[in-house]
């Protein structure tokens, strides 16, 4: 859609991750904005069809709205209504998760377990592991790296 700031799979990764948890409990929704991207991507849906089936898809999701933004055009932002937003119940925010993500990368990127990480991101996706399981797989890859764990703990629903 856009190349504002040279995104990278793990900026989209990051996202997806965030939809991911943020809809745990409602797979469908999940699901459909993987269909969304799929239509995207096979020239089935133009960027305004994308736009507009997303806003209605996390309507009232701001943190997930803003955060889809940074994939779009910038004169094609999602603006959403002050009467549709809630306050985030997300304890991190787009950013951070991309911040995280460059964090790990950036410790471990000599190791194998960058890798291994993003296998178990991909994996978990995937699967639809709940998230004690996801948790329980990270911890062992950051056993050497416990403020990394700390950290990932921030990206799991309270």
């Amino acid at each position: 859609m856009v190349d504002k700031k040279k995104l990278t799979t793990d900026d989209a990764f990051a996202f997806l991750m965030l939809v991911k948890v943020k809809y745990q409990d409602k797979r469908e929704i999940y699901d459909r904005f993987l269909e969304i991207l799929k239509d995207f991507k096979a020239q089935r849906a133009n960027t305004c069809d994308v736009i507009s089936k997303v806003k209605e898809l996390f309507k009232g999701q701001q943190e997930l709205l803003l955060g889809f933004n940074t994939f779009l055009p910038e004169d094609s932002h999602i603006h959403p209504e002050e009467d549709d937003q809630t306050p985030p119940k997300m304890s991190m925010h787009f950013d951070d998760a991309i911040n995280f993500v460059k964090k790990v990368k950036t410790k471990l990127q000599n190791d194998h377990a960058y890798k291994s990480f993003l296998d178990v991101l991909k994996s978990h996706r995937k699967e639809y592991k709940s998230v004690a399981e996801l948790y329980q797989e990270v911890s062992i890859i950051f056993q050497d790296h416990p403020d990394l764990l700390v950290d990932f703990h921030d990206f799991l629903p309270r």
